[in-house]
């Protein structure tokens, strides 16, 4: 009977550790991943502009957010009308003196569970060395990492999956690599949703745990 007790507790206590609330698996956890939302900031269609925030993200070094819309640089947003370059040209409302590597994130607190991370990613140009995207999400297993391709590569997914044993702070953060020349890598629809727990472990906890509530039952009859 200790041992059907014992195996209950650590059934329990994986249950706690990694279940995620029903209510986030599927949701994008991110604030504005596709860049659609475009709040109090003007853009035309096709257009660009660069800006050191925009709803949800926060530009940290270098000239800023550059945001095109439409069909800029020969390419249109993986899905939606927005997407990003963090080679940022200056001369549409960037800081001038900066880099034109920049850089950008979001912060946000995130439940003990399993993460899914994604974005699709796109090279400007076709010299992969000017394209380069690095990328990390702070406090867990994601990064820092980069990616490279070129133009006729088309629009690639980028995908990494993590755990988290407790409730814990979380930056995803972005960045240009390679060729500071204004022609840098797109992305476009970022994602973080929950995993849901996989329904054999969940009947397994539960059914361990069912033991040992049998148990204590039976030494209370007794």
């Amino acid at each position: 009977m200790k041992k059907v007790k014992a195996l209950a507790a650590v059934a329990a206590v994986s249950l706690v550790a990694f279940a995620t609330p029903a209510s986030a698996v599927g949701v994008n956890l991110l604030t504005n991943g596709g860049f659609e939302d475009m709040t109090g900031l003007s853009i035309s269609n096709p257009g660009w502009g660069v800006y050191q925030n925009i709803p949800g993200w926060e530009s940290f070094d270098g000239t800023g957010i550059e945001v095109q819309r439409g069909n800029v640089g020969g390419s249109t947003a993986a899905e939606g009308l927005n997407k990003i370059e963090l080679d940022s040209d200056p001369s549409n409302g960037g800081l001038p003196g900066e880099g034109t590597n920049s850089s950008m994130q979001q912060s946000l607190v995130l439940d003990a569970g399993t993460y899914t991370f994604s974005f699709m990613y796109r090279g400007r140009t076709d010299n992969a060395g000017t394209n380069g995207i690095d990328f990390v999400l702070s406090n867990t297993t994601v990064g820092p990492d980069s990616v490279t391709g070129v133009k006729a590569d088309g629009w690639t997914l980028v995908e990494r999956m993590f755990t988290l044993a407790a409730q814990t702070a979380v930056d995803v953060e972005f960045w240009a690599t390679g060729t500071e020349d204004r022609l840098g890598g797109y992305i476009d629809d970022v994602r973080l949703t929950a995993v849901p727990l996989p329904p054999a472990i969940a009947l397994f906890g539960a059914a361990l745990a069912g033991l040992g509530f049998l148990g204590r039952r039976r030494r209370n009859a007794a």
